[in-house]
């Protein structure tokens, strides 16, 4: 059964078949079959009353023409009892074959045209149709080969039948069978079997025409719904592809800035007392930071409304648009995990050569690293910072010291000991960043050095080809989330 597409507006749909008839015939196959079984079988009831009812007036013509009489009694002579059941046999074979000529088109002709031996009066006239019939429903519904083979087999038995068979009561398809009465002489057989196999090639030229071209506008309407489904699909990926980039930038401004909010908070909560001034700076710092992320997601969201009309009243104003950050916004994000607490220090070589979409996978990154250092290592741990920005390519190199380093420089105070918790992570920022750099056939690799952590990266310039990268990392972020290290857990995750 052919597979329903769904055709939306602006799509070509396919044409609508021409004739109300023919689309009820399409549309109703049984009610055709159950129509061409009935048509033959009041055929048959109409040639056996005739047949009847000449047996029973030739007697009254046998003074006239008794020849003529002789012939008009002998038509019935197959409906005499018991040869009216072998009778009742043929006409119920060949209707069963009709009935299932979509199904079995070349045995019911091979069925039929064995049939036409014996002796059956005047059926042989509809029998000889729905041979017909038959022979049109082998390329039809099958194949040419096959046609061909029903074609060879409704020859040789009807050849048989004008040339050997000494009476013409046995059934000839086609005009021979109406012109032999008598037995024919070798030349007029031959004659007539010509005219025979040309009448049946001629049905089946017609037939192999049809049936290929119901084949050619079924390979047609299954490749059209091919395309729909492959477009269907494609529009699918599309769309999957899309939500996994906004979901990555959703995740990387939601991740960075709440980390950097909680951290500020906590440390505005440990100096409320002692340093009023430092809280209230920290304050300002997260209430800035909160202010920007809300900019950007309404940015973002902006974006995925642009598409559904004007703004109304009712709807939202969304956030001016702006370029993505760069190489060039690299700065003010590391001056602002310095302000969370970090105390970062960079090496950057080289010049940034890449595109925007290249620069901004190099910033999210940058980004993700910072985040998870201020995460898991937390405020105060030292955070060594490389940027080598190569011909091809630009290497990220991020290692952070870990909580609690000995000498670090400003841990949480002794009595706060309990105040920092951990921020959990979702475990989505790694395998986000693997796929970045994948997108332009780069790597990331990421893991524990010493009592901190060490993430790796190479983002080519190369746009040309798109690549996936594993997600492996994911589980590494959660091996360094579930991470509590002491003097001997060194270089564990």
């Amino acid at each position: 059964m052919t597979e329903a597409i769904t055709l939306t507006p602006g799509d070509a749909a396919l044409p609508r078949p021409p004739g109300v008839f023919r689309r009820w015939l399409a549309e109703h196959p049984r009610a055709v079959d159950w129509t061409i079984v009935g048509t033959y079988l009041f055929g048959c009831a109409l040639m056996m009353l005739f047949e009847v009812v000449a047996g029973f007036v030739a007697t009254d013509f046998e003074g006239v023409e008794p020849e003529a009489v002789s012939e008009m009694q002998a038509l019935a002579q197959h409906l005499v009892w018991p040869w009216t059941l072998m009778t009742l046999l043929i006409v119920a074979l060949v209707a069963t074959a009709l009935r299932f000529r979509r199904r079995f088109p070349l045995a019911g002709l091979i069925v039929v045209s064995l049939l036409m031996v014996f002796e059956q009066g005047l059926l042989v006239a509809p029998n000889s149709v729905a041979l017909v019939f038959l022979l049109y429903a082998v390329p039809v519904y099958r194949s040419v080969a096959m046609g061909w083979i029903g074609y060879g087999v409704a020859v040789i038995v009807n050849s048989l039948l004008i040339l050997v068979v000494p009476s013409g009561s046995s059934g000839a398809v086609g005009p021979a069978g109406i012109a032999v009465a008598d037995p024919v002489g070798v030349r007029e057989g031959l004659v007539l079997v010509i005219i025979n196999a040309l009448w049946l090639l001629a049905v089946l030229m017609i037939a192999i025409n049809l049936g290929n071209r119901r084949r050619y506008i079924e390979a047609l309407i299954d490749r059209a719904h091919q395309l729909a489904r492959d477009r269907e699909q494609k529009a699918q990926l599309a769309a999957a592809a899309e939500r996994a980039r906004i979901a990555r930038e959703m995740h990387d401004i939601v991740a960075h800035s709440l980390s950097v909010v909680v951290t500020l908070s906590e440390a505005a909560s440990v100096a409320i007392d002692a340093e009023p001034v430092a809280a209230k700076q920290a304050m300002d710092r997260a209430a800035e930071t909160g202010r920007s992320a809300l900019t950007e997601m309404r940015r973002l969201l902006g974006v995925l409304n642009e598409d559904r009309g004007p703004a109304t009243s009712t709807t939202p104003s969304a956030a001016p648009l702006a370029p993505q950050p760069g190489a060039a916004q690299l700065a003010e994000l590391i001056r602002g995990f310095a302000e969370a607490g970090l105390r970062i220090s960079v090496t950057e070589q080289g010049v940034p050569a890449g595109d925007a979409a290249q620069q901004l996978a190099v910033y999210r990154i940058v980004q993700e690293s910072l985040t998870n250092a201020l995460r898991y290592a937390g405020a105060g741990a030292d955070v060594e910072l490389k940027l080598i920005h190569g011909d091809l390519t630009t290497e990220i190199e991020v290692v952070d010291s870990g909580p609690d380093r000995a000498g670090s420089g400003t841990p949480a105070a002794p009595h706060d000991s309990g105040a920092r918790r951990p921020i959990p992570g979702s475990g989505r920022g790694l395998a986000g960043a693997a796929e970045r750099a994948g997108v332009f056939g780069g790597s990331v690799e990421a893991g524990p050095r010493g009592r901190g952590w060490r993430l790796a990266a190479e983002v080519p310039f190369e746009t040309g080809r798109v690549h996936q990268a594993p997600r492996a990392e994911a589980p590494a972020e959660a091996a360094r989330a579930g991470r509590a290290p002491s003097d001997s857990e060194e270089g564990t995750p």
